[in-house]
């Protein structure tokens, strides 16, 4: 198992940890590599590197959880934290072929952040496909 280790600066943040993803996913020729966060107040997704995309993704997934006093749990950022990295999840799969990523062309693996600025760990995992051969 490998251990990304991501330094957020803002209280809520997209951040592109594909490049080091990418560095581990290398040693293998052809799998998965699987990708999670422990953590409950951010999330992982792959999106797309388009100019301003990350930031009309914040304003959406903010939108989508409104700010209210109601919450029991805590404050009500802190809940919004919580909800938020529910909705997107703390991990995801992608597979490798020729020790390379199999993104597509725009594709970005992102940690998203929703309680900043916070110490992330992603751990990054690697399932090696076997090939078998068919008998006839």
């Amino acid at each position: 198992m490998n251990v990304i280790t991501i330094h957020s600066k803002d209280h809520e943040q997209v951040i592109d940890i594909t490049d080091q993803v990418a560095a581990i996913a290398v040693s293998i020729g052809e799998g998965i590599c699987n990708v999670f966060t422990e953590h409950t107040t951010c999330a992982l997704m792959i999106l797309t590197n388009e100019n301003g995309i990350a930031e009309d993704l914040l304003t959406v997934l903010c939108g989508l959880m409104p700010q209210s006093t109601a919450y029991v749990h805590d404050s009500a950022d802190h809940v919004r934290a919580h909800v938020l990295s529910a909705l997107v999840g703390p991990s995801l799969s992608v597979p490798v072929r020729d020790s390379r990523l199999g993104l597509g062309q725009f594709q970005r693996i992102v940690l998203a952040e929703f309680e900043g600025p916070r110490r992330r760990t992603v751990q990054v995992s690697l399932t090696l496909s076997i090939e078998t051969e068919s008998v006839s």
